[in-house]
């Protein structure tokens, strides 16, 4: 459930805020641009970083129904965006920590779809086919039935 936190957070940091950054003076820029990033860290980077804890959990305790390829899928979209942001998102952010640059902001909503929006949405999906998979087998685990091998651990 945390994928999906952090997916929605992403999306209103992405298409709001970032595009509200825009209007904001040049001489006010630097201190909301840090008002903003403190406040963001707390409410999402960390959950982000939370992530990665069930997501590689999933490699050894998971339901028989989830395929450990959607587990390496998730991961692999997951850290795609962690890259992105280490490499491209983090620089742009340190530079609008010290200046107001539209050229910066234009380039951080631009990499920030195309390397964190687009894999935190497929991310997203093949977590749901997972919750699905799970979903739809529950009622094979119902009270009064045999169950064997209903979680895999490897």
């Amino acid at each position: 459930m945390v994928v999906f936190y952090v997916f929605g957070g992403g999306i209103v940091n992405s298409l709001v805020a970032y595009r509200t950054w825009r209007a904001v003076g040049a001489n006010e820029f630097p201190e909301f641009h840090h008002i903003d990033s403190t406040l963001i860290i707390p409410l999402f980077v960390v959950f982000f970083f939370f992530s990665f804890i069930p997501q590689i959990l999933l490699f050894w305790f998971r339901p028989m129904i989830i395929s450990r390829w959607l587990v390496w899928l998730a991961l692999l979209f997951n850290l795609i965006t962690l890259v992105s942001t280490i490499t491209i998102q983090i620089p742009i952010q340190n530079e609008l920590d010290k200046r107001f640059s539209l050229e910066l902001i234009e380039r951080l909503i631009s990499t920030d779809f195309i390397y964190r929006r687009i894999p935190m949405l497929l991310m997203g999906i093949t977590n749901f086919v997972m919750l699905y998979k799970v979903v739809k087998n529950s009622n094979k685990c119902l009270p009064g039935k045999v169950h064997n091998s209903t979680f895999m651990i490897s």
